[in-house]
């Protein structure tokens, strides 16, 4: 499947792949998602499988965790974690599902992230990008 002319799959798949490994910063891949036309996309935090939406197509990764997701919502915890910036991608899961959180989706054009928790809690993040 290619997502437009310009990138295949694969290559984007390097590019998350890149992500999760933390050789991308959150600043540089979301610009690189831009520029392939995806808007949006959605993290599931208990397996880290993300469905990225955009202009060219939507598609899913494959789960990349298992964890558990904490019964009881924890604001101030789930704000640690956003602060710690230079967490890896699967340590911030790890640190926002003991916070309770079930899903997060980032709206890349906007800079806007919102967390959700498994009493449908929400918590909104402007990026300072």
């Amino acid at each position: 499947m290619y997502l437009n002319n310009n990138i295949s799959e694969s290559e984007f798949q390097e590019i998350i792949h890149r992500r999760s490994n933390d050789n991308l910063s959150f600043s540089e891949f979301l610009v690189l998602l831009s520029q392939r036309g995806i808007n949006t996309y959605e993290i599931d935090v208990a397996t880290g499988q993300a469905t990225y939406k955009g202009v060219y197509a939507d598609f899913k990764t494959d789960p990349q965790v298992s964890l558990d997701i904490s019964k009881k919502f924890d604001g101030k915890k789930v704000l640690e974690a956003i602060a710690n910036i230079s967490l890896p991608f699967i340590d911030f899961l790890k640190e926002i599902a003991e916070a309770g959180i079930v899903t997060y989706r980032v709206y890349i054009p906007e800079k806007k992230v919102i967390y959700i928790g498994s009493g449908e809690e929400e918590l909104k993040e402007q990026l300072k990008l």
